[in-house]
């Protein structure tokens, strides 16, 4: 099931950022914060501490989790089922604000280039059934514990373009989601084929700090 939105997520998110609590939220309450705003939404605000070089230790399963549940309850049409363990991870008013900041940051870089365009990637069951499919995909490689550089931060953005381009209804994101995905596919494929020490090679040929 494909979410619609009339107001940008960049405004949302701006906005949330003035209702998290001084003792912090917990995921449940950071949820119910959100209420009727979507579970694509939700999807975004969650994979904001991967879109840069350093995440918040810890948060990858918990937060990727939630994601790949929230696509399956999209696909199935039912409110996700997700463990009580993860309803009740708190995140402190500081890191929470942390995310939401520099994710209005994002957002409000790609409002500039973001539009309703090629409909025909977001309309109708079977591209939603898809992308939420691609997003449960990429959210399980973001949860794995890998200790290599950018096993975070691909898949992130794979999500991100997926998500924002769902409720944008911009099929060229839809297309950067796809890309990012291939592209997070390829490096964990490299990642099994080559082993660590390989890619940490091919990242310092490339420039890449590690």
């Amino acid at each position: 099931m494909t979410e619609y939105r009339t107001d940008r997520a960049s405004a949302t998110v701006s906005r949330l950022s003035s209702e998290i609590p001084n003792e912090g939220i917990t995921f449940k309450d950071f949820l119910e914060l959100i209420g009727e705003q979507g579970g694509l939404l939700s999807c975004i605000i969650l994979v904001a501490p991967f879109l840069f070089p350093v995440s918040f230790p810890g948060s990858s399963i918990p937060f990727g989790l939630a994601i790949l549940l929230i696509n399956v309850g999209i696909i199935s049409k039912r409110h996700p089922l997700i463990p009580r363990r993860i309803m009740d991870y708190k995140i402190s008013q500081n890191n929470m604000l942390k995310i939401l900041n520099g994710m209005s940051s994002i957002l409000s870089r790609l409002d500039k280039i973001t539009k309703q365009r090629l409909t025909l990637m977001i309309d109708g069951p079977l591209m939603g059934h898809l992308n939420s499919s691609i997003m449960i995909l990429c959210s399980f490689l973001l949860m794995l514990p890998l200790p290599v550089p950018l096993t975070d931060f691909i898949p992130a953005y794979s999500i991100l373009f997926l998500a924002l381009g769902s409720i944008e209804r911009d099929g060229y994101l839809i297309f950067a989601g796809y890309s990012m995905a291939t592209i997070t596919v390829i490096y964990f494929f490299l990642i099994a084929f080559l082993g660590l020490s390989g890619i940490k090679a091919i990242l310092a040929f490339l420039g890449i700090p590690l």
